[in-house]
């Protein structure tokens, strides 16, 4: 046990009710008082729980390392199989002064060079977190401008499945997330809402996702793109 906890615990032992019961000295005795003593025990009962709410702080876990971004918990690092992902970076698209989703890059490494996030064979994450009411019409329209501008020479089963992650797509509320995670010889799998959609093989497909938006002509933009490249 924790030094410091052992003595906020070492404190129990100070609580005496009038007939001489003492509380036990470990937290699984809390509030036990010897038998037929219960009644003379109340004002000891309260004092003990008490300093357990004050001790609560110290005994709930610690969040890992976050960034805040428009009110989004971003984590620093998040684990994929058995990969430990950093966050790269963090983008957010608005237009006409509002925002409308908040975007996270986790590599297996941090790395400024688009070109080389494509082009390597290593696990990274995408996750769009929605701020504001989107549409599905929206969303794949962004998406066909991706894939059209930055990979043209997208093969057939490629582009058959963006048809497939269209049809994926909803309308989005604030909340909601898409989460798109390439793992070396498994492909892509996607989330929605929380919910998983299935999985999209190859690495053809995860360059030419994420290419939407590291692309040469990022759709949503290359302010976003630099977000997301940590620059």
């Amino acid at each position: 046990m924790d030094s410091g906890l052992q003595s906020h615990f070492g404190q129990f032992s100070a609580y005496r009710c009038s007939s001489g019961c003492a509380l036990e000295q470990s937290i699984e005795g809390l509030g036990r008082c010897r038998p037929g003593r219960f009644d003379d025990c109340e004002d000891t009962i309260s004092k003990a729980i008490v300093l357990l709410l004050l001790m609560a702080p110290l005994l709930a876990p610690r969040p890992a390392g976050a960034r805040s971004v428009a009110g989004t918990e971003m984590p620093d690092s998040v684990r994929v199989q058995d990969a430990f992902l950093t966050l790269n970076g963090v983008a957010i698209y608005k237009k006409f002064g509002i925002q409308f989703l908040v975007s996270g890059l986790w590599l297996d490494h941090l790395e400024q060079d688009a070109g080389k996030i494509l082009d390597s064979d290593l696990p990274r994450m995408s996750v769009t977190h929605f701020l504001h009411r989107v549409s599905s019409k929206r969303i794949c329209k962004t998406w066909r401008k991706g894939l059209r501008e930055n990979s043209p020479e997208a093969s057939i089963d490629v582009r058959e499945q963006f048809e497939t992650l269209y049809g994926w797509t909803r309308d989005f509320a604030p909340g909601d997330e898409i989460t798109v995670t390439y793992v070396p010889g498994l492909g892509s799998t996607v989330d929605i809402g929380g919910v998983f959609m299935g999985s999209l093989p190859g690495k053809p497909f995860a360059d030419a996702f994420f290419a939407c938006a590291l692309g040469p002509k990022p759709a949503p933009g290359d302010k976003f793109k630099k977000g997301l490249l940590g620059r």
